[in-house]
């Protein structure tokens, strides 16, 4: 993962800048080259219909979409965008 760009769930965050040489993006899915990480359960949701899209199309992504009834709340809950561990991209939700 040397020079490559990753993500991971925010609490985790730390953990990850530790290794020094990964570029840490604050988002929900990053893709960099062939190597893809996400930032949680519903991020990596988000990723997969990406992935697809990405080698089967968009088409096939939507149908998986359907199948699995996914379809991600614009609705947030809570006062997360408040937690200092919150990142960048949680708070923009708000």
């Amino acid at each position: 993962m040397s020079g490559k760009k990753a993500t991971t769930h925010w609490n985790s965050l730390d953990r990850l800048r530790a290794f020094g040489d990964v570029i840490v993006v604050e988002e929900r899915f990053v893709k960099d080259g062939n190597i893809w990480s996400s930032a949680g359960v519903s991020a990596g949701m988000d990723m997969m219909l990406a992935f697809i899209a990405d080698f089967a199309g968009e088409e096939t992504a939507g149908i998986v979409q359907f199948a699995t009834e996914y379809y991600p709340s614009t609705k947030s809950y809570g006062g997360f965008d408040k937690n200092p561990k919150a990142p960048a991209y949680l708070k923009q939700r708000v």
